[in-house]
């Protein structure tokens, strides 16, 4: 676990000095603590809160360095489900060990065998004692079915098909395109459009329920984001809640939570309401 931490620390320490980025370059861009990003390039991710925040300040000082954070991501889940997995096997071991020994003790071995002989014995005599009484009954006559005449169904749904199309004909449709209607449309969608609203630098991740990311970078000051309209629920973090506004179509902009809030995965219905 520590060596994978120690590579993934030296791969981002060596690209900002590549880059010659100090620290505080870096912590200004990604709006992480120093001492944090000094805990990365040291190996001691273990340090950091959780698995979130290892992967989000991962993510953004990646991005910082403008380099891909894909492989090193994938040191950091390796890392995370051998240790899940190390622990999953430890107590599945340990509780087939105790099943084994309550077993070994509570049940005696010579008598179980003997009982388990004569059970059988008894069994085999049974059931030659019966086959011996029905020798000779007859076997029961199976008749076989019927061939379906499947080229006589083919023929017949066929024809009701073309009996149908020559019943039932087309009818042709114009529709008239009014461009004012259509104007109004859009302008009534954009009244309900969701924008998402930077006051100030802050890093935020947008998903929907299927867990797929619709966003993930730091937001620039005045930079916005538009939520789709055909999604229903929204789930937000961000690194700075005091920082975000929201824009519900021409409603007053709503905060989505005090300065210095973070964000984990939370459902942006309830913030809008909420707040």
């Amino acid at each position: 676990m520590r060596e994978e931490y120690n590579t993934i620390g030296q791969i981002l320490k060596n690209c900002r000095i590549k880059r010659k980025l100090s620290l505080e370059q870096v912590s200004n861009k990604t709006k992480i603590s120093i001492q944090s990003l000094t805990n990365i390039e040291n190996g001691r991710l273990d340090l950091i809160a959780n698995k979130f925040f290892q992967k989000s300040f991962i993510k953004s000082y990646s991005k910082a360095l403008r380099i891909s954070d894909k492989k090193i991501l994938l040191l950091l889940d390796g890392t995370n489900k051998a240790i899940e997995e190390t622990n999953s096997n430890t107590n599945k071991i340990n509780i087939e060990e105790s099943k084994l020994k309550i077993i070994s003790e509570k049940i005696p071995t010579i008598p179980l065998m003997i009982f388990a002989f004569f059970g059988l014995a008894l069994v085999i005599v049974i059931n030659f004692v019966t086959n011996s009484e029905k020798t000779n009954n007859r076997l029961a006559d199976i008749k076989p079915k019927e061939e379906l005449k499947i080229s006589l169904i083919d023929d017949n749904f066929n024809n009701n098909i073309e009996n149908i199309q020559n019943d039932v004909p087309l009818k042709q449709t114009n529709v008239n395109i009014n461009e004012n209607e259509i104007d109004q449309l859009n302008l009534n969608n954009n009244l309900f459009l969701k924008q998402i609203i930077a006051k100030e630098d802050v890093w935020i991740e947008i998903k929907d329920l299927e867990q797929n990311i619709l966003i993930s970078t730091v937001l620039k000051k005045n930079e916005t984001f538009n939520l789709p309209n055909y999604k229903d629920n929204i789930i937000i973090s961000a690194s700075n809640a005091g920082a975000l506004s929201i824009k519900n179509g021409n409603e007053k902009n709503k905060i989505l939570g005090p300065l210095g809030t973070i964000l984990n995965s939370v459902d942006l219905n309830s913030l809008i309401t909420n707040h």
